[in-house]
């Protein structure tokens, strides 16, 4: 390994891409407003005029876009280590979510994910899916008869509560709970700041504070953790130990907490409300899905019942397909490589846009239709190219909670379609909101009309 390489993360980005095709866009900001309006239409632009390889400015970055999935799984699957997530997201997300399992690299990150395995297994599953049909139950039940029920905010709720409980361990009227969202609430506007200096009233500062919160949180309640029989995600993470028998660091635990609480609610709900958006609009849909919960016959589900909703995983799948919840992946290089057939230089960041390789008609029939049958038998289009789908990422950092986030999706769908039909308001929004998290930008008003029995 030559000394370039092994200081790879020292290294300042590599802007000398003129053998490259494309363009940076504006100065600055390159192509962020374009892609705030309309990100496919920017994307897909960019791919008809200069191809799967193209220069691209973004944010203050400069790098390359990609588009394909031969290309995704190249980047995905990197036999040769050629790639770095935490580089590409260092100077996004590492900002606030330094040491991270996203922001870990190879064995680093295989190390470190050792730890967060147990949590995700069944038998935490188990435990977590007794607790969560109840607290859905209470919050679905809640919204009968509001006026004027925006979805959006209200299942942004129910999964906070959810989420303190279950990852956290905190009771859902635990005063604790509102702090904690407040504090990862600010982190994730920080994220969004022009300003990337802690000067005092920007969003940059007030996120900085919530970061400084959630560490202290999270550091204070290590040890209590560690002695408490808590089936809460919390708890399995600062309980586990590594091959040598000791406990990962306080450090590790905090960051890994700090940013499950980011990443496992936001993705959930931005799902949920795409998937609603498109049901509201499909009512046979609706149905069908209603006879599949329905045909459960209990009142919360049980771990072995996730099987039986074949129908809901597809739906999920499909409303990911069209609107991933994380826009924009990044990586950057370690090597310098060849992608696509240009050679690109070390230190090169590398943008990958899911949601235009989710529409790229080669690889699914009517891209631009909600069709959940698409993903099963005998279509499943889904299985034309392994990385034609990449709502969950890939490879070794495919995302560590997707069956927690289908088992949670699952969750709700049998709470909500067992208890109430919904349609969208007439002249409802179509616009779609894509940072800082994919939403419709309505906040998806809706009409509910309770079930008979």
């Amino acid at each position: 390994m030559t000394e370039a390489v092994a200081n790879y993360k020292l290294a300042k980005d590599n802007h000398q891409l003129s053998h490259i095709p494309g363009s940076f866009g504006w100065p600055v900001i390159g192509h962020t407003i374009s892609l705030v309006k309309d990100l496919y239409g920017t994307v897909d632009k960019q791919y008809k005029e200069f191809g799967p390889v193209s220069k691209f400015g973004l944010a203050g970055f400069k790098g390359v876009l990609l588009c394909g999935p031969d290309l995704y799984q190249q980047i995905y699957l990197d036999k040769e280590k050629n790639f770095s997530a935490e580089m590409g997201y260092m100077g996004s997300l590492g900002r606030f979510y330094k040491g991270a399992l996203l922001l870990r690299d190879h064995e680093e990150h295989r190390f470190q994910r050792r730890m967060m395995q147990t949590a995700f297994k069944n038998d935490a599953m188990k435990g977590y899916i007794d607790t969560m049909g109840p607290m859905l139950n209470e919050a679905v039940e809640s919204w009968d008869g509001q006026k004027d029920f925006h979805f959006f905010p209200a299942i942004k709720q129910a999964l906070l509560d959810v989420a303190a409980t279950i990852f956290v361990g905190l009771g859902k009227d635990d005063e604790r709970a509102d702090k904690l969202n407040t504090a990862f609430t600010d982190v994730a506007n920080g994220l969004m700041g022009l300003i990337t200096k802690e000067i005092p009233g920007t969003a940059y500062a007030k996120g900085k504070k919530g970061e400084r919160y959630l560490h202290e949180f999270f550091g204070a309640l290590i040890d209590e953790r560690r002695k408490n029989d808590g089936i809460d995600t919390f708890s399995y993470f600062a309980k586990e130990k590594n091959e040598d028998g000791e406990y990962f660091s306080d450090q590790d635990i905090v960051a890994h907490m700090s940013f499950l609480l980011f990443a496992a609610h936001d993705t959930t709900t931005s799902a949920l409300s795409h998937l609603l958006y498109h049901l509201g609009q499909n009512p046979e849909m609706q149905q069908r899905l209603r006879e599949e919960a329905q045909a459960i016959g209990k009142d919360y589900l049980e771990y072995e019942d996730l099987d039986r909703m074949p129908l809901a995983d597809a739906a999920v799948r499909e409303a990911l397909r069209l609107h991933p919840s994380v826009m924009m992946m990044q990586r950057r290089t370690i090597n310098d490589c060849e992608i696509g057939g240009y050679h690109i230089p070390a230190n090169t960041i590398l943008f990958l846009a899911p949601q235009y390789v989710h529409r790229m008609p080669e690889y699914w029939d009517e891209p631009e239709k909600f069709d959940p049958d698409r993903w099963l038998e005998p279509r499943n289009e889904h299985k034309r190219h392994s990385f034609s789908f990449v709502g969950f990422g890939g490879g070794a950092h495919k995302c560590i909670g997707m069956h927690f986030a289908l088992m949670q999706t699952k969750n709700f769908l049998h709470q909500f379609l067992t208890r109430y039909e919904f349609s969208l308001p007439e002249n409802f929004g179509t616009e779609m909101q894509t940072v800082p998290l994919p939403k419709p930008a309505d906040d998806l008003p809706m009409v509910l009309k309770r079930l008979n029995g």
